[in-house]
């Protein structure tokens, strides 16, 4: 008998979440084994878990046959090219619609580290950043404003992301979202955003993927207004 397919993953965790939607929306069975990384030793430091990836990083993908795939947006594609039915891309014969979906997918990838100074302020408070750091922090709490705006008009066009279908671009962009507004973001000023983002929570796949012990309506801890509060002397400073 063959092992059973297993995915190892990082609770909350963007990448992790992404493999974690997408193998549910293929409807594959599969063991989901979670990884503690917020103690020491870290699970994905441990001699087995390095033998699947040498980085230390989830998700990992480990098939009934012995594959081992590592990288979320590698493993989206490669799930849609091993399980084709139900498919998470437009079809070749649609070579427009299935550009965008892979460019998307991609691009949340952008998105995500544009946002990501912004974990600076995860534990330490803005008066222990430096002064490179601080503008870290403010250069990604505008640069996300203009991320958004680029996903709200895409938002505004189709019913998900890239298309009127579920697709693979979904998988990797929904969870950078969803992770933005568990630290704070809100979704207030993009209409179309807020409703994508709820058509999409509501899916069993999304449903079932969500971070175990998370709130939706809960932010912790809410790093945009801290980075706010940090813009808001330097505003002030402009004025003067």
């Amino acid at each position: 008998m063959s092992a059973a397919r297993a995915v190892y993953f990082v609770n909350g965790s963007i990448s992790s979440w992404r493999v974690l939607i997408a193998a549910r929306e293929k409807g594959l069975d599969f063991e989901p084994r979670r990884l503690r990384v917020m103690r020491e030793p870290r699970e994905t430091r441990t001699p087995e878990f390095l033998a699947l990836n040498p980085r230390g990083q989830a998700p990992v993908l480990v098939e009934p046959d012995g594959t081992v795939m590592n990288e979320s947006l590698a493993i989206l594609t490669y799930l849609e090219m091993r399980y084709p039915d139900p498919p998470l891309l437009p079809p070749l014969a649609e070579p427009g619609a299935l550009a965008r979906a892979l460019a998307f997918a991609q691009e949340s990838e952008a998105t995500a580290c544009v946002y990501d100074p912004l974990e600076g302020l995860f534990e330490a408070g803005p008066e222990a950043l430096s002064p490179d750091r601080r503008a870290a922090v403010l250069g990604a709490l505008s640069g996300v404003e203009r991320e958004l705006a680029l996903w709200e008009a895409r938002a505004q066009e189709t019913r998900f992301i890239a298309s009127d279908a579920f697709t693979l671009a979904d998988c990797a962009f929904y969870p950078v979202l969803a992770y933005m507004q568990r630290r704070g973001l809100s979704l207030a000023g993009f209409p179309a955003l807020d409703a994508y983002e709820r058509r999409v929570r509501s899916r069993p796949s999304a449903v079932a993927s969500y971070p175990e012990g998370w709130c939706h309506d809960q932010a912790r801890p809410d790093l945009f207004a801290r980075a706010r509060a940090l813009a808001a002397p330097a505003d002030a400073a402009r004025l003067r």
